[in-house]
């Protein structure tokens, strides 16, 4: 009769764990998302041409490429004079909005 009851334990120890797995799955399910405010598209479109504060939450500010600048009296008011590549013997110059003050950094 002992060698009856062990064969059955690894059956029992398996179901087992599935029910608790399938109990922790079940406790674990994340609360819905709220949902999205609705925006008319009139309210939308006026987003994307609206002008981004200077700094945008610390993206590199889009270079003005034809200026071929070769100091910042030349760039727009408020701009710097700054190489626009990332890579070693770059000779090409445009203007920028300066983020800290200074040219932004391309690595």
């Amino acid at each position: 009769m002992h060698r009856a009851s062990n064969r059955w334990l690894p059956v029992l120890l398996l179901t087992a764990l599935f029910a608790f797995l399938a109990v922790a799955q079940a406790g674990a399910q994340t609360q819905p998302a709220p949902a999205a405010p609705v925006v008319s598209t009139a309210d939308f479109l006026a987003t994307l041409s609206a002008v981004p504060a200077s700094g945008q939450d610390g993206l590199i500010p889009s270079p003005v490429l034809d200026s071929g600048c070769t100091s910042s009296s030349q760039c727009p008011k408020g701009q710097l004079c700054c190489l626009a590549c990332g890579f070693a013997g770059c000779e090409t110059y445009a203007c920028f909005p300066p983020m800290n003050g200074h040219c932004p950094f391309f690595p």
